[in-house]
């Protein structure tokens, strides 16, 4: 369905979160297309002031051509949509780097006849049930939590702790960890409404796989360090990516990679970017957590920039348009923390400027509307502090992490080694100070 001729101009579709949207609009423009852009009507701060930028001159949402706000479950709007765009401009690439526009993408691929994830992959990366479903080998013992409740605790007895996950959510939304029977008791006798997959808690060391498919065919791949809160409570929030991981042998990278493979395989996964969360198992196996057909969030595309020098963002989008893809290997050892707060309001956000330190002053994402492009280094560079970027206004409220979005200040770095990356990740915490004034109600 894809439209050609010489009156329509080449386009690129994106559906995207559009304070992450600055390195996709480039490789767009860089191809000499159009950027078509889809994304959910703004309800927070920092995307009414993304939003406010489209069109600006000098300003990296200058490249937008059209904006179209859609909810990603209109999926009759969106595919009418597009169908109409495909009527004036003659689209070449869709691609969507926002987790709840996965499947209307693939969808859209589907009707244009051009390549994408796939109709399976998207369906299945969207539902952690149907990922059970599908990739019983990797996954652990699980039951939904609309099943009798006898079924229930019948399933899940012996394998304590258990995990409660929404279905289709993100960014460890509603996640929470029920230590035994009578905590599951608990869960069930609250009344939540919405379906949980129940699941047992594996434990182990935690990574993600992101990996680069064109044709079905992986041509990318590399492993993800990561670290949440879990250990201080009932709560999975990511808190440390590090990249490439640095607690793995070679053979455990190497597994990890095989599992994200076959995992790929049995979604029939076609042309995009995937990424799977696994925990290495005590006995040596492979557990699948979760699988996304998307680019990973954080700021873990900014850290593959930082280590291998090139942007992933213009991989997968060459990807989509059907261009072969050679993302070049790490060079560098590449990290994101996220800083703790205790709960009131966000005050200030300073960098004690010492030797190693030097020039990075705060950036306040939301007074940009996007997040900023880090430059990559030679790879035997000295460490350096990329940016701290903080993710919340001046005066926002700040909650105990519960989930990802309660995050307010992170730090990028990277250095030419392991050894070097951990001496450098005690100066930046050091370095870095969050002021948050109390609120008058909350005990000093």
């Amino acid at each position: 369905m894809s439209s050609t001729g010489p009156d329509r101009p080449p386009a690129f579709v994106l559906f995207t979160d559009l304070p992450k949207a600055g390195a996709y609009l480039a490789a767009i423009a860089g191809r000499g297309l159009h950027s078509l852009v889809v994304t959910g009507p703004p309800r927070w701060p920092l995307e009414q002031v993304a939003v406010s930028c489209v069109g600006r001159a000098g300003h990296p949402f200058e490249a937008v051509e059209r904006l179209e706000f859609l909810a990603p479950d209109d999926t009759a709007g969106i595919l009418t949509r597009v169908s109409t765009w495909a009527g004036a401009y003659d689209i070449k690439g869709v691609f969507a780097s926002s987790e709840t526009f996965v499947e209307p993408a693939a969808l859209a691929t589907d009707l244009l006849g051009l390549p994408g994830v796939g109709l399976r992959a998207a369906r299945v990366c969207r539902n952690k049930h149907l990922q059970r479903l599908y990739l019983g080998e990797f996954s652990p013992v699980s039951v939904l939590s609309t099943a009798p409740r006898d079924t229930i605790l019948d399933t899940l007895d012996g394998h304590y702790p258990v995990i409660s996950k929404p279905l289709d959510l993100y960014c460890s939304i509603g996640v929470r960890i029920l230590r035994d029977r009578a905590a599951l008791e608990a869960h069930l006798d609250s009344g939540q409404r919405t379906p949980t997959l129940l699941e047992q808690c594996v434990s182990g060391r935690e990574f993600s796989v992101e990996t680069i498919v064109t044709g079905g065919r992986p041509v990318f791949s590399e492993v993800t360090q990561k670290a949440t809160n879990e250990k201080e409570g009932e709560f999975f929030v990511e808190m440390t990516h590090t990249l490439p991981a640095a607690n793995v042998t070679p053979d455990e990278a190497r597994r990890l990679k095989e599992a994200q493979e076959t995992v790929l395989a049995r979604l029939e996964f076609g042309t995009g970017m995937a990424h799977g969360e696994y925990r290495l198992l005590p006995d040596g196996g492979v557990a699948l957590m979760e699988i996304a057909a998307r680019p990973p969030g954080d700021g873990i595309l900014h850290l593959y920039h930082l280590a291998t020098g090139a942007s992933v963002e213009d991989s997968v989008v060459g990807a989509a348009l059907g261009e072969p893809v050679l993302h070049p290997r790490a060079v560098r050892r590449t990290r994101q923390i996220y800083f703790d707060h205790e709960p009131g309001t966000l005050g200030d956000v300073t960098v004690e400027a010492g030797e190693e330190c030097a020039g990075a002053d705060p950036y306040w994402v939301v007074e940009h509307g996007l997040w900023p492009t880090l430059e990559p280094v030679a790879a035997d560079a000295p460490a350096r502090l990329g940016k701290v970027l903080v993710l919340k206004a001046r005066g926002a409220g700040l909650e105990p992490l519960t989930d990802s979005f309660g995050r307010a200040v992170t730090a990028l770095f990277d250095a030419p080694g392991p050894e070097e990356l951990e001496r450098f990740d005690s100066a930046v915490r050091e370095a870095v100070r969050v002021s948050v004034e109390r609120r008058a109600e909350e005990p000093a």
